[in-house]
């Protein structure tokens, strides 16, 4: 296993035999900032087009990097999917982001390290009686010639982990799923379902084909400005941690601990920006 290169060591000098298997070269993100990438998550294994790997590096995204909205809904901004912008928010600056954010600079980072990837548009069906938008962006991922989802930017109750884009049912870090596939009128939808209470419930559904970034621009101009838009209405913070799920959702701390769910309230300011250290490393 090579790790990655301490403080002292140059940047540009040393060639990492991890990307040199991938063949780097023409990607956007470079070899210097896949390894800073790499380094923001606290991956130190190999890279390998396996699934094995795409779940590790998920795994590490979710617990180092959280989902978070407060751009929009405390700053009033419409977040920029510039992925040098991107790259300097949540890799340097430690900041989180949303589903458009999170999911096109994890795509940026697979495609760095010569993964074949596409990103999708994803429908939120979880729990809804209404027609879903088209609200959501998360990558498919070919692998030996089979596709998988995965999805870093959810902030919600899915598959932490690389789920299989075929017919079954899988486990996925103790979570039942289901996908169902060759579904819509082109047979080109595929529906995704989470068990819950001994039944599957449609959780999204998307058409397994490319969406391209100026969809995916419109999609974060509605949800930093629409009216009725839950992400521009109050601060959302997720973080999957090896000890249970952390979230602050408006003024409600929630900290799993043990399989125990524990709740606290912030009273102020001045403690809310002590937990979003504390408990999510935000600094604002």
């Amino acid at each position: 296993m090579i790790g990655l290169y301490t403080e002292k060591d140059s940047w540009y000098n040393k060639t990492d035999a991890r990307f040199l298997k991938c063949g780097l070269g023409d990607n956007v993100m470079n070899e210097v900032q896949c390894r800073e990438y790499l380094k923001r998550i606290g991956y130190t294994g190999e890279i390998a087009h396996t699934p094995q790997c795409l779940d590790e590096l998920i795994l590490a995204h979710l617990a180092a990097i959280p989902f978070e909205n407060l751009d929009a809904c405390e700053d009033h901004l419409v977040p920029s999917l510039d992925e040098h912008v991107l790259f300097e928010k949540i890799i340097r600056h430690k900041r989180g982001g949303w589903c458009f954010e999170l999911n096109k600079l994890f795509f940026e980072l697979l495609k760095g390290c010569g993964f074949q990837v596409m990103p999708v548009a994803v429908r939120i069906t979880w729990m809804r009686e209404e027609p879903a938008a088209l609200l959501h962006r998360a990558t498919v991922v070919t692998l030996e010639n089979r596709p998988y989802f995965c999805d870093v930017g959810y902030g919600g109750p899915g598959p932490k982990g690389v789920t299989p884009l075929t017919d079954g049912e899988y486990e996925i870090q103790g979570e039942s799923y289901q996908i169902v596939t060759g579904q819509g009128e082109t047979g080109n939808m595929v529906i995704l379902k989470k068990r819950y209470h001994g039944e599957y419930h449609e959780m999204m559904r998307f058409q397994n084909q490319r969406t391209e970034d100026a969809d995916y621009a419109i999609m974060n101009f509605f949800c930093a400005r629409a009216d009725d838009s839950f992400f521009a209405s109050k601060p959302v913070i997720n973080l999957y941690t090896k000890e249970g799920n952390r979230s602050l959702i408006d003024h409600t701390l929630s900290l799993q601990r043990q399989g125990e769910k524990v709740t606290e309230e912030c009273h102020s300011e001045e403690e809310k920006k002590e937990w979003l250290k504390k408990y999510f490393g935000i600094e604002k």
